[in-house]
Order: structure tokens, then C-alpha cells, then sequence
């Protein structure tokens, strides 16, 4: 592996799924958040968004909903787009929101999808767009509709969410992706990264929430952004290098990032690697691998990974996620597996984003 002595191989060929929906394609995006102990995902190629409210217990507290034209908001207030080529909705990042006067539960969710920003409502199943990519004075209406939404995170002050762009299911997939960084109370969108193929996670440190980890799937690369400047990134992970005994496309999908609280700062981030049936546990010093957790071979398409406390809950997607028929005959694909005591320590819980501000 090229990561000196301290490196450290978990295989979990044993490792039972956590939770499998019947018919998963591409599970994704997986967020907690604390303060309802409340796990959410979406599938993307479903356009569905899930929700687990009691995580001991996934079988009796699953509840799920999917987007599509169908049950647009009727009183919106932006007009569904057009959609000549009737394009699928599909919900790549989700963006948990959660106040005191919901009590125990998250009612609402925010969320990236096919044509911009939407706002899902449990309670009536019904969302809207609050913004949509179009707007951005950078991109085109043509190539906006030949995109859809990947990875997203919220700013740390809850003032920006950033969504990764990237080529639409139906279409080639080119150099056409992008970043951009949006208000939503003041209704503007920002092109920060232009001409990306696949746009993933989005991550700050947390010693002075301004640097940036961007993770740039087809270069293999996680970019550290200093001070949050996107233009003079530099490399700190070559993901491709670490994986460079036998697969031929390792790619950084979702990840997590967890950082000590004992004032050294040390922090790490755990990328799932597409393709490989691996999450790899990076520093965020000198990008150096320091341990791998290997999970069951019929996996092999991680996806995405958060922490509860100190586990480890990942995402995978189907085998059959490129088939334009969805004919699913993987029946592990899509589920979710929860890696136990992948922090080897007790800690807080923690939610995996910041509350955005609407």
C-alpha cells in the first residue's frame, strides 16, 4: 500500500447488511441528525427519499418517499420546469432540516435534485423547488438540463450549500459538471468549479471552517482547498494510488470526516471507494491511508458512509446501476451496512451537516 508500518486491513467478509430496502438501485447520501437520532438516504435513480427514525430498530421505523412530477407542490411558487424529454427526477444529496418545534421528528428536508433545490414535506408527501440550477448566470439553460445533482454539504455558518453537478443518467457522460454554491435566502447561484466530470464530497475542517476537501471522483483525487479557496487547490489524496493493486477504476465517492477533540486536531476522513467493497480511513495531514475496512465482495459499489457515534453506516448501489431498464437482479445492492467501532473510541453523537439557513 506505500502507507508505512501503521497501516491497518479490517476485512468484514462476515459483515451482514444493516437494512436492505426490496429493489434498491443506487442508495446514497446517507446524514444523520442527533437530535432526532433520525438516519436519511435517498436512492438516485428512484428518486426516493428515506428515512429511519428508530435506528436499533430499521424494519419497523423505515418510511421513504419519492419525487417526481406527480406530486409537485400545486401552490408552489416556481412553476415546474420544462421537461420536453420527460427526464426522471432523481435526488442526489439531502440537507436535513430540524428545529425545537418539531419536537422529536424531522418533518421537512431540503434537498438536491434533477433541475435545482427542493423542500420535501413528510407530512403531506408533497415538495417544491426553491431554486433551481437555471438561474446561475454561468449555466446555460441546455446544459443545466443535461444535469442533475450528485454530493452536496452545507457552509459551516449554514449560509451556502454546495452541490457537485454532474451528467444526467440519459446522457454521455462529459466534462460538463460543476459546483455551485447557493443562497437560498438571497436567491442566488455562484459556478465556483467549472468542467467536472463527477463532483462528489464536500467537506471543512473543523480547526477554522474555511479549509475545504472537494472530492473529484474521475481523477481519483480529494483536493484540499486552503481557506476555502477552490482555485488554489492542491492534492492531498490520490485515491487511485492507494488502490493500485487490481482494480482498474477506484473511485472516491461519499465520505465522512471526523476530527479528535482532544486540541491536537488530528482529523481523518473515511472515502468509500467505488468498486472496490472498501472505505479507506485517510489523515487529513500529509492524506496518508492509514486503514481500510474491506466489506463483503457482493458490494462491491460503496457509495457513501456517515458515523453514528462510532459506528460506521455506508451506502452501496446495485449492480445493475447502469442498466437503463433498472432490471434488479442484485439482491444485495442498494443496502446499507453499519460497521461497528470503526472509531476506536467513544464519542459524542454528532450530526453529518449543518442546518441550512432558507
Amino acid at each position: 500500500m506505500g502507507s508505512g508500518g501503521d497501516f491497518e486491513d479490517i476485512v468484514l467478509n462476515d459483515l451482514k447488511p444493516y437494512y436492505h430496502v426490496p429493489g434498491a438501485i443506487h442508495s446514497e447520501g446517507i446524514t444523520f441528525v442527533k437530535e432526532t437520532s433520525t438516519l436519511l438516504w435517498v436512492d438516485i435513480f428512484k428518486g426516493q427519499v428515506h428515512k429511519v427514525e428508530d435506528i436499533e430498530h430499521p424494519e419497523s421505523s423505515h418510511s421513504f418517499f419519492a419525487v417526481t412530477r406527480t406530486n409537485y407542490g400545486k401552490n408552489s411558487s416556481i412553476e415546474y420546469p420544462p421537461n420536453p424529454d420527460d427526464l426522471k427526477e432523481s435526488v442526489g444529496c439531502i440537507f436535513p432540516i430540524w428545529s425545537e418545534s418539531f419536537e422529536d421528528e424531522i418533518k421537512q428536508v431540503l434537498f438536491g435534485s434533477k433541475f435545482g433545490v427542493g423542500r420535501l414535506d413528510f407530512a403531506t408527501g408533497e415538495w417544491e423547488y426553491l431554486i433551481l440550477y437555471s438561474e446561475c448566470p454561468d449555466l446555460s439553460t441546455d446544459r443545466a438540463y443535461k444535469l442533475r445533482s450528485n454530493d452536496g454539504n452545507v457552509s459551516p455558518d449554514g449560509k451556502y450549500i454546495y452541490v457537485g453537478l454532474m451528467s444526467d443518467f440519459p446522457f454521455e457522460l462529459e466534462p460538463i459538471g460543476c459546483l455551485l454554491r447557493i443562497d437560498l435566502l438571497a436567491q442566488e447561484i455562484e459556478l465556483v468549479w467549472n468542467c467536472l466530470l463527477i463532483p462528489n464530497a464536500i467537506h471543512w475542517d473543523e480547526s477554522d471552517e474555511k479549509t475545504m476537501y472537494v472530492t473529484d471522483s474521475l481523477n481519483f483525487t480529494i483536493w484540499k482547498c486552503p481557506g476555502g479557496d477552490l482555485l488554489k487547490r492542491e492534492e492531498l489524496i490520490d485515491v487511485k494510488n492507494s488502490n493500485n493493486q487490481s482494480f482498474e477504476s477506484p473511485e472516491p465517492d461519499g465520505s465522512a470526516i471526523w476530527f479528535s477533540k482532544d486540541g491536537n486536531h488530528s482529523g481523518y476522513l473515511f472515502v468509500t471507494v467505488w468498486s472496490t467493497c472498501k472505505v479507506q480511513m485517510f489523515d487529513l495531514v500529509h492524506g496518508k491511508l492509514l486503514k481500510e475496512f474491506i466489506l463483503p465482495k457482493q458490494t462491491p459499489r460503496v457509495s457513501c458512509c456517515c458515523f453514528v457515534g462510532k459506528d460506521l453506516f455506508v451506502t452501496t448501489a446495485n449492480a445493475k446501476v447502469s442498466d437503463p431498464a433498472r432490471i434488479n437482479s442484485d439482491k444485495n445492492g442498494g443496502c446499507i451496512y453499519r460497521i461497528p467501532n470503526a472509531l476506536d473510541r467513544d464519542v459524542p453523537l454528532e450530526s453529518t451537516k449543518r442546518q441550512p439557513l432558507y
